[in-house]
């Protein structure tokens, strides 16, 4: 069934500003691994700070295909590390007002570089009508539809 493509990405777009943490899982081709991030997003794009020398640092280097999980939205993404002075402050500025006894202590360190995650897909797990279903914003396709 098809959906109204704005309306779900807008009902994400609302999900994601409140978010606080997310699961993000990285693959560099020997194993997978997982931890839970603070995140910012501006629209449907997501911004995260780490090293290029932590663990998942050197697995979006080698891969940058990354997935994120919170409550019932699944994110596939393309994630890069990124050197754009715009991108930096914007992620900068947003990390600010959402988490602003966080970013005294760690958004300003210039050993932790900012993350530019694209997304790809969007999965929400729903359940309407006693059903589960599946509302998916594919950006690649731009196409919104429920399963």
């Amino acid at each position: 069934m098809d959906l109204d493509y704005n309306k779900l990405a807008e009902e994400i777009i609302r999900n994601l500003e409140k978010i606080e943490t997310i699961v993000l899982a990285t693959y560099d081709c020997d194993h997978v691994t997982a931890r839970t991030m603070n995140l910012v997003n501006n629209g449907l794009t997501i911004y995260f700070q780490t090293g290029k020398n932590s663990e998942k640092g050197k697995q979006i280097i080698k891969n940058p295909n990354v997935a994120m999980a919170i409550d019932n939205i699944q994110i596939e993404a393309n994630a890069i590390f990124t050197d754009d002075l715009d991108e930096i402050k914007l992620c900068s500025t947003k990390f600010k007002e959402k988490f602003p006894r966080l970013y005294e202590k760690y958004a300003d360190f210039p050993e932790e570089p900012t993350v530019i995650c694209e997304p790809i897909k969007f999965k929400l797990y729903k359940y309407l009508d006693g059903k589960l279903c599946f509302d998916i914003l594919d950006i690649k396709e731009n196409k919104a539809y429920r399963i």
